[in-house]
């Protein structure tokens, strides 16, 4: 057995580091993780808006602080495409050894050169020029890795070929780096301009409708549906169960659909709309919890072997927590068929029952707020869904004690009898 599954690891490990090495799958992950603080504090700001509480929602409603609460949320989560583009584009050129800001600026001003612009009368009288927003949050987010990509790349290549203005050594860095970007700016920026005014000639409109049209939408509707959930879930625990970091490889290429989808949300639950979607990051993070290993710490405190006592006392904290790397790696759980049954279905069986809970209206969909990473169980529900979400978290906790009790038990009889062997000798 251990033979065909080490043989087995040694065939797929080589595919897997190629796309979980792949660097713009990396600078994608890397770009989306550097601008979470802006959509955690969209976050903070949409739930200290929306605390369901009558007097508090009469008092700052009363006073007007509603709509101060309201701007963090215009400012982060509906520009979301705006701060991909700048992360994305930085960390790019950033993995060529391209340093500086200056191919995220160049990728912010392509990406507005791409969006269609409005006219208006102001108070006075005159013409003012105005950016929607219509595309500059979760609906752009495809158009802003795409942006992202195209620009790093022809500034990387543009660079790399000497194609930059040099100025002196004497002459201060910072202004080394503006004149450097000088040539590949103009050079990407004309090419944007050509594509703007294509597209504003053809029945799309612009970019952006057609990439939301013809990508963004449908991948979006794939990756929110039902079958992709479960095989998202499954794929991931296979990962994991053969040694490789299998949330890694499946997160990297579903984070811009599911993250598009919770960016909706957010917009939607802030504005006081319905919630567009089920499926989203929150709703695959909150509900498998730690990989379900949670429930595997709280059995092995009743443990009749030391061994597992004691990691069941050193892993229960950080459990709580979501860190459940002492659990997968201490008990082992990876190439250990043991546990491969509860360790592959608990995330598709807690992620079937969340799916049926909310489409009969048990609960509700995930609201779109990130909690922080390391937000304890239950609390991370009460944020990301309400006190409905909260309890459903701790209903599937008792879930995962009951999936991993059986199986537990014939590892924790096969310690003690090692155990007990030792202490004989």
């Amino acid at each position: 057995m251990s033979i065909n599954v080490q043989g087995i690891q040694q065939k797929i490990q080589p595919v897997v580091n190629k796309l979980s090495n792949n660097r713009y799958l990396k600078a994608m992950m890397g770009g989306m993780m550097a601008g979470m603080p802006a959509t955690i504090i969209g976050s903070l700001a949409t739930l200290l808006k929306s605390l369901p509480i009558a007097p508090y929602q009469s008092f700052i409603t009363s006073h007007g602080i509603d709509k101060y609460l309201q701007l963090p949320v215009i400012l982060t989560t509906n520009i979301l495409a705006l701060i991909f583009v700048v992360c994305i584009t930085y960390t790019l050129a950033e993995s060529f050894d391209v340093k500086g800001i200056g191919p995220a600026i160049i990728a912010l001003v392509s990406f507005l050169v791409l969006t269609p612009l409005q006219t208006a009368k102001t108070a006075y009288g005159t013409d003012a020029t105005l950016i929607p927003m219509d595309w500059l949050g979760s609906t752009g987010v495809f158009t802003a890795l795409i942006v992202a990509f195209v620009v790093g790349r022809l500034y990387v290549a543009i660079v790399q070929r000497g194609w930059t203005i040099k100025m002196p050594e004497s002459v201060p860095p910072f202004i080394k780096d503006s004149f450097a970007s000088l040539v590949p700016g103009t050079i990407i920026t004309t090419i944007f301009i050509v594509i703007s005014a294509v597209f504003a000639n053809t029945p799309f409109g612009s970019v952006h409708a057609f990439i939301y049209g013809i990508l963004q939408l449908p991948l979006q509707h794939l990756g929110g549906s039902f079958g992709t959930l479960v095989f998202v879930a499954i794929l991931s625990q296979v990962l994991w169960a053969f040694g490789i970091h299998g949330s890694m490889v499946v997160l990297s290429v579903m984070m811009p659909i599911w993250g598009a989808m919770d960016a909706a949300q957010l917009s939607a639950y802030s504005a006081g709309k319905p919630l567009p979607n089920i499926v989203g990051m929150m709703f695959f993070t909150i509900y498998t919890f730690g990989g379900t290993a949670l429930g595997l710490a709280i059995v092995m405190l009743k443990a009749k072997s030391e061994r597992f006592k004691t990691l069941g006392r050193l892993s229960i904290v950080p459990a709580i927590f979501g860190i459940t790397e002492p659990i997968i790696f201490g008990t082992p759980l990876v190439l250990n068929p043991i546990f491969v049954i509860p360790f592959v279905f608990g995330n598709v069986i807690s992620l079937v029952l969340a799916y049926v809970s909310t489409i009969i209206g048990i609960i509700p969909p995930p609201n779109g707020i990130g909690a922080p990473s390391g937000t304890p169980i239950v609390l991370q529900g009460l944020i990301a869904g309400g006190w409905r979400n909260a309890i459903f978290q701790v209903v599937l906790v008792i879930l995962w004690v009951v999936l991993w009790y059986p199986f537990f038990k014939i590892a924790d009889k096969k310690a003690l009898e090692e155990e007990t062997v030792v202490v004989q000798q």
